[in-house]
């Protein structure tokens, strides 16, 4: 954490980056660094790929995280949530900074590689032990003896909220626990985070989740339960991808499952798949999801693969992941 701080310290332009489909610890953690940042001075510019779930329309500054920018030199990019720039989704890294001075990785996932592999002025915090990047971020900030704000605790305490699943995954520890107590303290508020995030859901989108439930299929011997949504039940809906936000987690509260897997069908001809698990359950998803091309915690992960026809791809995915399983 001491690298990170005096690349902060001696850094003036900054760009904070995550990852494609951005969740609420990638933006939680981008904005609450922005701000944080900001306050002592630092000339601060945030870019996403992807136009940002409207879910998190609540949090403050969110019109700060750009989906179009010039390229230009940049003393320091910061990584966020992510180790690779192939994971932000943008080709080439030239194409948002033509050049910079060093680079700072912030990331809680588990790693085989990072981008401080080939680049040498580079840093990497990562923690895999702790639930979120906001909490990682929220140290780097006391680092630098920089004040929590209301807006900063905001965007920080969504990120965590969101990353252990309202405080319900087995991710939610006592540093988790202790960072929110300090964010409910500078005025944020759980309830609201949580009515934002979870609660609010439009007629169509509930529709939607009953087609994804009622499709379930759960095999008692292999343990996965799986459903699917394709674009033309999106589409006929008309109901964004975002709104599948939790869908994957009611999934796995069936009782003899002991993983699940949501797959959803994108517009750029890509399926999504979404793995959930309970650490009793005793299923490593992370490995399932790294057998397709995917990553992330061994609870918590997913993969795309490319497909034009959802129908035809979910029998080779269930066949992939029961031989992986294996």
């Amino acid at each position: 954490m001491e690298k990170a701080i005096d690349l902060i310290q001696s850094s003036n332009s900054i760009i904070l980056l995550s990852h494609k489909n951005p969740d609420g610890d990638a933006v939680g953690s981008v904005l609450g660094l922005a701000q944080g940042l900001e306050s002592i001075g630092k000339k601060v510019k945030c870019f996403s790929k992807d136009v940002i779930p409207s879910v998190f329309d609540f949090l403050p500054s969110i019109s700060q995280i750009e989906n179009t920018i010039e390229p230009e030199h940049q003393d320091l990019i910061v990584l966020l949530d992510c180790a690779l720039f192939s994971r932000t989704g943008i080709e080439n890294i030239k194409d948002i900074v033509s050049s910079f001075d060093n680079l700072l990785i912030i990331d809680h996932h588990p790693k085989d590689k990072t981008e401080c592999d080939r680049i040498n002025n580079c840093v990497a915090v990562i923690d895999h032990k702790v639930s979120s990047t906001a909490v990682l971020t929220f140290n780097l900030l006391k680092g630098l003896n920089i004040n929590i704000t209301k807006n900063i605790a905001n965007c920080l305490l969504t990120g965590i909220f969101t990353d252990t699943g309202g405080f319900q995954h087995n991710n939610t520890d006592p540093q988790s626990l202790q960072a929110a107590a300090e964010f409910m303290k500078k005025g944020s508020r759980i309830d609201k985070i949580a009515k934002n995030i979870f609660n609010t859901k439009s007629l169509a989108a509930i529709k939607l989740w009953g087609i994804a439930l009622e499709r379930i299929q759960n095999n008692p011997e292999s343990g996965m339960a799986i459903s699917y949504i394709s674009k033309s039940d999106m589409d006929n809906l008309g109901v964004k991808e975002e709104e599948l936000m939790g869908l994957v987690n009611v999934i796995n509260t069936i009782s003899d499952a002991k993983f699940s897997l949501l797959l959803t069908e994108s517009a750029d001809n890509k399926i999504k798949g979404s793995l959930r698990s309970e650490k009793y359950k005793g299923i490593d998803v992370s490995r399932i999801a790294r057998s397709l091309g995917g990553g992330g915690h061994k609870l918590a992960s997913g993969f795309e693969i490319n497909s034009t026809d959802i129908t035809k791809s979910i029998d080779e995915i269930r066949k992939a992941i029961l031989k992986n399983k294996s």
